[in-house]
């Protein structure tokens, strides 16, 4: 039985003016069909097939593209690495830091003016986060349990589909002001795979 992907957004508004949205990610199967076992992932490649899949979205939608930023992918790859290593799941880490201190952390400066006047506001940026499990592209053919052959497609698909039906995740995926994200994957010990998203 496939498990289901699970996903959380977050959207923050501070009262400074400032707001802060925040849902998800991305990952990579490399294409193994082998019997048993757990299916292996290509993290980097994943994570460009979600960040394909999410501009696609946005094309759809009139908008244009967000660039692919380094430092934003290891923002959310180290964060995905973090959840997956002391097993957690949440926009903020043990320690109550959240993706604008992560930020900040790693030298990175998000400040988007929108608005004009007394309805001006300052986006520092977004974030969503998600978490699937590598059975998720386990099959069974001709009576062998396989890999799925396209597992990579069926990971980078059910995320942005599921996110894309969320109207947390949709709305900062959607999010006109967004210029740039980074998209980061981690695989735990247990199979579960981490999916940050970052934007600017």
């Amino acid at each position: 039985m496939r498990k289901k992907t699970i996903l959380i957004p977050i959207l923050l508004v501070l009262f400074s003016f400032c707001w802060l949205a925040g849902p998800v990610a991305s990952a990579a199967t490399r294409n193994e069909s082998r019997s048993g076992g757990q299916p292996t992932i290509d993290v980097a490649r994943l994570e460009i097939r979600i960040h394909d899949l999410i501009n696609q979205e946005r094309k759809n939608a009139g908008l244009p593209d967000l660039a692919w930023n380094q430092t934003l992918q290891q923002i959310a790859r180290d964060y995905s690495q973090d959840m997956a290593t002391r097993n957690f799941f949440s926009h903020t880490d043990p320690e109550g830091r959240n993706f604008v201190q992560r930020y900040r952390r790693a030298g990175f400066k998000c400040a988007i003016r929108k608005g004009f006047f007394f309805s001006r506001s300052t986006i520092l940026g977004g974030e969503n986060i998600a978490y699937n499990h590598l059975s998720s592209a386990i099959v069974r053919r001709n009576g062998q349990t396989m890999t799925s052959e396209d597992a990579e497609e069926q990971f980078a698909a059910a995320v942005v589909r599921q996110w894309m039906t969320s109207p947390g995740h949709r709305r900062n995926i959607l999010t006109r002001h967004y210029r740039r994200e980074g998209i980061g994957v981690a695989i735990g010990k247990n199979g579960k795979v981490l999916i940050t998203q970052n934007f600017c």
